[in-house]
Parts: C-alpha cells; structure tokens; sequence
C-alpha cells in the first residue's frame, strides 16, 4: 500500500513538472492582456498581461486560472501582494515591478516553480524567509528598493543566474550569499557597503559584477580568483590603489574605475589583454599608466580629470583605440607618435594645456569628433586646424 502512495506522488510531481513550458514555449503562447478576456478562456490562460491597469490590489480572480506561468501586475498602484497568490502553483516568471509594494506574503516561498522574479522599483525592507524557498529562481530583480538585508538562507538558490540589487540599502551580505555557485550576473552599485563583501571571491562563475556608487576602500588580491569576470564596474568608490595581482582577470573586457582616488596603476595592468574598455575618469593619476600601451585590443579610454601632464612616446601602439578622453589634464603637447592612431573618432582634449595641433592631426582619417574647448586657440590656429582635417570627411570640431 505505501509503494502504491509513493507511485502515486510521484506520479503527480511528474504530471506537474511536465505542464510547465520552455523560455521558448512561454513566448509562443497567446498573451491574454484583461481578465474579460481571460474568463471566457480560463482553461487556456498560460500568459496573462495586467501591467499598467491602474490596479489598487490583486483581483482574486486570477486564482481561477489553474495553467497560469506567467502573470505580469507591473506599472500598478499595488502595496501588497495577496498570499492567494501561491495558488498559481505553474506560475514560472512573475512581474511586479514599478508598484509600491512594501512586503512579499510570508508564504511566497510556495511558488516552487518560479524562475523569473521582477520586483525592481517598489518599497520593500525585506525578503520574507520563505523566499528561500524558490530554488528554481534564476533571475531575481530587485533594484531600486529600500532592502536593509537579505535572508540568511540565500545561498539555497542554488540556480541564480541573475542577481539584481542595485540602488537599495545593502551594507553586508549573508554569509550563505558564497554559495550561489551558478551565478553570473550580480548588480550591488548604489548599496552602503564599506568593506568589498568577501562573499563574492567565492562566485567563480561570475563573469558580470557590478559594486559601483558604495564606499569601498580596498579590493581584495582574492580578486584574482574571478578569472571569468569580464565586467566590473567600481566607480564612485573611494578607492586609492588597486591590487598588484589585478592582472589576473585576463577576461575581462570592461572595466570602470571612475570617481576614485586612484594615483597609479599596477604593472599587472599590461596582462589585461581582453580589456576593450577602460574608464579611470576622476582619479588623481598623475602619468598616464605606461602599461596601456601594451594593450593593443583597448577601443576606448577614459582619463578625464586627472592630474596627466604628458603622453606616452609609443601611445600610437593603440592602434584599435577609437575613443580616447583626455580633458582637463595639464597635458601640454601630442606626442608624434599620437597621430598613428589611425582607428581614432572620438577625442576629447579640452581643458588641457596643449598650445598647438600638428597637421599631422590630418591623418586621423577616421575622426568623427574632436573637442579643443577651452584651448585659447586664435582664430587663426583655429582655421589651420580645420583645414588639416578636410581629408577626414565631416569632422564636428569644438573650439
């Protein structure tokens, strides 16, 4: 009799799981976009679309629609989310964001079979404890809210994917937040964390980290155990040196450093050879960091306000750099070898120091842009340049 029940639970988990569709599925399926429309087909309501309805609560009657797997509530008036919501037990995405939500139901956590979880831009403090719970969640948005914490059981989401909590009130992680082996993705810029949570080294997998806009002083040299990281964004820190080993991040592609207190740049940087973009905008560099010049894949460099007084002799190595700004620095000349820059559209060198543009400058056949604001050129100097840049086609000069 007792193998009999266990066949027969089983049986029901199987039947279960197999009406749920694919990503794939899911986007072929008629999209039913009001509840009119939806009660006359309860039975074939699979993707149900209620954003922007001026909706003040839930209708009770979406628990009518037992095949339901995907309810969009976002752009509402809701303040919270009804427990009779865990009757939708098929439910696999679930959006409630640009709402004011300010709390999940305690049992949120009964929607086993949720993966996609959109809440960004409502009020929420807090996470119930249940909602470590949904371990079929691979993407989780929870961006622009007031969260203080998260539950300690985080770490049993062990399919993550996507994690986004910029723009809340996060100042640490859960000690569990390690344990999320499979995720790639983890946004935490404009938090109040003081200290590089060390949570992180652990995430191998992770090839996007975003721990811009906190107040973090110090990255770690355990850093290098990302070797998958491809993005990683630490702007508007407070950071004045970057770890000797940093190099070792030889995937990543960007990197932003702006608004820091950055003076120079380790040697390891040379190693970097996938980087394309880099911004060290707002720093307090002194000399333009010798090791770029090795990166020959570099299309783009941010230098903006800093303290540079000259260029590299060898800077025209970089020759896939398409961007590269340089404004309100006390550099006072071009380098020759600057105008072998042949992949070059973008230059900004406003603001700096330098008295005169070689008419080699004409040899930037590519340039699109170029900024010359605030260089005190004479109206003479300032025909001369562009008559150097007819060769370039349409150039949008600034003087």
């Amino acid at each position: 009799m007792q193998n009999i029940i266990l066949w027969f639970f089983l049986l029901v988990s199987f039947a279960s799981k197999a009406q749920l569709f694919t990503e794939k599925q899911l986007a072929e399926k008629k999209e039913y976009k009001s509840l009119l429309e939806a009660n006359k087909n309860v039975d074939d309501v699979i993707v149900l679309n209620l954003s922007s309805k001026d909706l003040k609560s839930v209708p009770e009657d979406i628990t009518k629609f037992k095949n339901l797997q995907v309810l969009d509530l976002s752009k509402n008036d809701l303040i919270e989310l009804p427990s009779f919501i865990t009757k939708l037990e098929h439910l696999q995405i679930l959006k409630l964001n640009d709402n004011a939500l300010i709390k999940l139901p305690k049992n949120i956590g009964e929607l086993v079979n949720l993966r996609e979880f959109s809440l960004h831009k409502n009020k929420l403090k807090e996470l119930p404890a249940s909602f470590c719970h949904l371990t079929e969640l691979s993407r989780l948005d929870v961006y622009v809210n007031n969260l203080e914490s998260l539950p300690d059981s985080i770490g049993n989401l062990k399919n993550l994917i996507t994690i986004d909590l910029y723009l809340n009130e996060l100042s640490r992680l859960p000690i569990t937040f390690a344990l999320l082996d499979n995720v790639q993705s983890v946004y935490l810029g404009g938090n109040r964390f003081k200290i590089f949570p060390k949570q992180l080294l652990s995430l191998t997998a992770m090839t996007m980290l975003d721990l811009g806009d906190n107040q973090i002083k110090k990255i770690p040299s355990e850093i290098s155990n990302l070797v998958q990281l491809q993005f990683m964004f630490l702007y508007e820190n407070k950071l004045s040196k970057l770890p000797v080993n940093i190099g070792a991040l030889v995937n990543l592609m960007e990197l932003d450093l702006s608004g820091n207190r950055l003076t120079r740049i380790p040697d390891s940087f040379r190693e970097l050879s996938s980087l394309f973009e880099l911004n060290l905008d707002y720093n307090r560099l002194s000399e333009f960091p010798v090791g770029l010049v090795e990166l020959v894949q570099l299309k783009n460099i941010h230098l903006s306000y800093n303290k540079i007084e000259s260029l590299p002799v060898n800077i025209g190595q970089l020759l896939n750099l398409g961007s590269l700004t340089l404004d309100e620095n006390p550099i006072t000349e071009l380098p020759e070898s600057f105008y072998k820059l042949k992949s070059l559209r973008f230059l900004d060198i406003s603001g700096t120091s330098i008295y005169e543009i070689s008419s080699l400058i004409g040899e930037l056949n590519q340039l699109e842009y170029l900024n010359l604001g605030d260089l005190d050129f004479t109206s003479e100097q300032q025909a001369k340049i562009t008559g150097y840049l007819e060769r370039a086609g349409a150039v949008e000069i600034i003087f």
